[in-house]
């Protein structure tokens, strides 16, 4: 089950630098059509769209799936997410040049694709047009990419979402919204960065880490002070209820004051104390968890390190039998005759068990030979689509590829034609 959003990009450098992470951290899995290393991508969008009266310089869409179908641990299930993400690129805009990145850090730590497509028909020399919405358009029989995305879902056997009337509000999907480099924009990313933190396990974790913000150094000058007020409503509908507000250094006069102010709730979801409270008790239960991962890690250690002086004191001091097999093996040979057949019959008509065991005695839980089986063919169905859906990937990289190779060679080639045809009417 997934879901999609748009945003128009005006900067796909900007967009490209936030979904790689400044250290091009971020992206688990990542497929694109420009061969080069992170800023390639937004080079090309911007060469193929600054001679033009283009506003927008890609479309950015965020493709989010369920981990009750795809496990945000597993290398395999992330790999397919991203296959279906670029699969979604080619079927909306299979002329143009996309990349594909997968995040397991957002929220819930569900998987989820950050799509990036230039602005540009690769075939027709053209601006996008289509899957600019959420949901179809009966104008011009446009379609939304809600739309695109449920036919592939249904297609791959994956399940489909019921209808949603709104859009998600969490930070990735509303930073567009504000102006690249601008105040608003600024506080919403320090925000994020903040509540990613994993130190940021209560309000107070989450006011350390954004005061750690402030002393670190920008363009040679410290980063503009930020700060998180916290106020209670007296009065609305709201009343009783807690609101953060974010200050920040109002250094440019965007605001004509000395700090520039802002709701959280006006900037994202994901930044009122309800939405803040899902990060912290992420964090609050990864911590815990590491904590009962090393204590278990010092338990099994003071085992290993008894167990050994255990064994070391046996072998001075001779009194303890090391070979306890020799014992029984020698009171199996004690044993009368008859009694041994009997338990070889026993256990041959039980096909491997116990006397017991093969009298109809319950000693646990016997094993489900129909589920198991079941397991085992949806485990190897499952295994064979992905293979699938990326050998698919892979068919519509390469055909993306050779196309665009083939467009290239018959620009150069009518270049050719045109100088030569130049140069004849000069001779």
């Amino acid at each position: 089950m997934s879901t999609t959003h748009y945003s128009p990009s005006t900067s796909a450098a900007d967009t490209e630098r936030y979904i790689r992470g400044k250290e091009d951290e971020r992206g688990v899995a990542v497929t694109c059509d420009v061969p080069g290393g992170p800023g390639a991508f937004s080079a090309r969008a911007r060469a193929l769209t600054q001679h033009t009266k283009r506003d927008v310089e890609a479309l950015h869409y965020r493709q989010s799936f369920s981990d009750e179908e795809f496990d945000p641990k597993s290398p395999e299930d992330v790999q397919r997410v991203n296959d279906l993400g670029y699969l979604l690129a080619k079927r909306m805009h299979p002329d143009s040049d996309c990349l594909v990145l997968t995040h397991v850090d957002g929220r819930g730590r569900k998987p989820h694709n950050h799509i990036l497509v230039i602005n540009h028909n690769n075939r027709t020399g053209k601006a996008l047009s289509d899957y600019r919405t959420f949901h179809d358009r009966k104008a011009g029989n446009q379609r939304g990419v809600q739309s695109a995305n449920d036919e592939l879902m249904r297609e791959h056997g994956l399940s489909v979402v019921k209808r949603l009337e709104h859009a998600p509000k969490d930070w990735e999907l509303r930073r567009e919204d504000f102006a690249e480099g601008g105040l608003d924009r600024e506080m919403g990313d320090r925000m994020s960065a903040a509540l990613a933190d994993p130190r940021a396990v209560d309000k107070a974790g989450l006011e350390a880490v954004i005061e750690e913000q402030n002393q670190r150094l920008g363009d040679d000058e410290r980063v503009p002070r930020m700060r998180l007020h916290t106020a209670v409503s007296k009065r609305g509908k709201n009343v009783g209820k807690e609101t953060w507000t974010l200050y920040i250094e109002d250094r440019r006069g965007e605001s004509g004051r000395a700090e520039r102010r802002k709701r959280t709730s006006a900037l994202s979801a994901d930044f009122t104390p309800e939405g803040a409270q899902a990060f912290f008790d992420y964090h609050q239960q990864q911590k815990e968890q590491d904590h009962e991962r090393s204590a278990r890690s010092i338990e099994a250690a003071e085992r290993a390190g008894r167990a050994a002086a255990a064994a070391r004191q046996s072998g001075d001091d001779g009194g303890v039998d090391l070979d306890p097999r020799r014992r029984r093996g020698a009171e199996c040979e004690a044993r009368p005759a008859g009694r041994a057949a009997e338990e070889a019959r026993g256990v041959r008509e039980g096909h491997g068990r116990g006397d017991d065991e093969a009298a109809g005695a319950d000693h646990g839980p016997a094993v489900d030979l129909l589920a198991l089986q079941r397991r085992v063919r949806e485990d190897r169905e499952y295994r064979e689509q992905a293979e699938r859906d990326r050998e698919h990937a892979r068919r519509i990289r390469a055909e993306s590829r050779r196309r665009e190779a083939e467009e290239r060679l018959a620009e150069l080639d009518r270049r050719s034609a045109e100088e030569s045809h130049s140069y004849d009417r000069s001779m």
